[in-house]
Formats: structure tokens, C-alpha cells, sequence
């Protein structure tokens, strides 16, 4: 797998994902079930995740013969990370607010307070499950030349969900532990329309 540094992954879209492992995927893809009332838009969408991780990364995986991460496990600390990361968003009233492109331009002095928290926060990742392990946040463009942007919907498909899938995984989430990587979501919903950010972690870095 070829590592993303932060900075690469912002400029596509946010950053990358974190996995832990649920139950091994390679059924047929699902799409994201609407959650009872017990269940949040974030394990809904989480699970239906997991039904396509493996099929989707053994699609995109260069080497046939390198070990294929088969699922992800869910980590809060990534969640959180996803959570705060959109805050912004949903706090502050965007600067261009069209039906199909909305972004954000914070104040300096709260941009500059936004990003010291997420360097926080990365920080605490990183110490709890070992140096390089976070890997990127997706689905969010933090570019201050363009202004802040949130740029993955919320999947409601089959195909959606594979191709949310496909964007998180790039070239393919290899590594020498594979059953290792987390994931973090946090889907929030923004003048009639659910965005979607995700955290990648890998609890065994390369």
C-alpha cells in the first residue's frame, strides 16, 4: 500500500480511515439499511461497510499475492476525531451556500484553534495505538485557498457504498497485520444533506 501523508490526502478529500475487525466480509454488496432507532446513521452505514471491505480491496490490491485487509473494526478515538473535524461545518454558516457546492472560511483565530485540537487529537491516536497509526480523514477538504468543503455524501446504494469504499481503500489496505485497521464515521447532516467523514487508523503501522 502506498502511505498517504495528511497532507496528500486533505488535498483529495480529507484524509484516510481507521480499521479494526468485524465479522470477514465477501458476501454480495448491502446498501446502508435505515437505521432503527437504536442504531445511528454511523453503525448502519459502518455495517454495510464491512459487507464490501474485502471485495472492494481485493479489486483494487496491486499484488495478489500481499495479504488484503478483510474488514474493519470500529474505534471511538477515530469517531471522535471525525466528529470534530466536522464541527466546524456544523457550527458555522458557510461562506459560498449553493445547492451543489457549499464551503466554509473560518476566522483565523479559529481555524488556527481547529487545527491544534485536530493535531491534539491525532497525537492522542497515535500514542494510544502506536506512532504512524493514524492515516487520514475522508470526505472533508480543510484547503483554506478554496475554503473548508465537505465532499463525500452520505451513501445510500449499493453502488454508493462500494465506491465510498473504493476511495477509503485507494490501492488497497495491505499491511503485515491486515486484520488490524480501524475506522471511525460521523455523518453529519447539513442543511438537507448527509455528509459523510471517516478516520482511518492502523493499530499495527507500517
Amino acid at each position: 500500500m502506498k502511505e498517504m501523508n495528511r497532507r496528500e490526502f486533505l488535498t483529495l478529500s480529507g484524509a484516510a480511515v481507521v480499521a479494526l475487525s468485524l465479522a470477514g466480509c465477501g458476501g454480495g454488496p448491502s446498501a446502508p439499511p435505515a437505521p432503527p432507532a437504536s442504531e445511528s446513521k454511523e453503525m448502519a452505514l459502518f455495517r454495510a461497510i464491512n459487507e464490501v471491505w474485502y471485495e472492494v480491496n481485493r479489486e483494487v490490491v496491486p499484488n495478489p499475492k500481499l495479504q488484503i485487509c478483510k474488514s474493519v473494526v470500529y474505534c471511538q478515538e477515530a469517531a471522535d476525531l471525525a466528529k470534530f473535524t466536522a464541527s466546524p461545518f456544523e457550527t458555522y454558516e458557510p461562506e459560498t451556500d449553493e445547492e451543489d457546492f457549499r464551503s466554509w472560511n473560518l476566522p483565523d483565530d479559529v481555524f488556527y484553534e481547529y487545527q491544534l485540537r485536530e493535531a491534539e487529537m491525532i497525537a492522542e491516536i497515535d500514542k494510544k495505538y502506536g506512532s504512524g497509526s493514524y492515516r487520514g480523514t475522508g470526505g472533508v477538504s480543510n484547503s483554506t485557498h478554496d475554503g473548508m468543503q465537505l465532499t463525500k455524501l452520505y451513501p445510500h446504494s449499493q453502488s454508493e457504498v462500494r465506491e465510498f469504499v473504493r476511495y477509503l481503500a485507494g490501492p488497497g489496505l495491505v499491511s503485515p497485520h491486515p486484520e488490524q485497521w480501524m475506522i471511525g464515521l460521523y455523518c453529519p447532516t447539513i442543511k438537507g444533506k448527509t455528509y459523510t467523514v471517516a478516520v482511518m487508523v492502523d493499530f499495527a503501522p507500517i
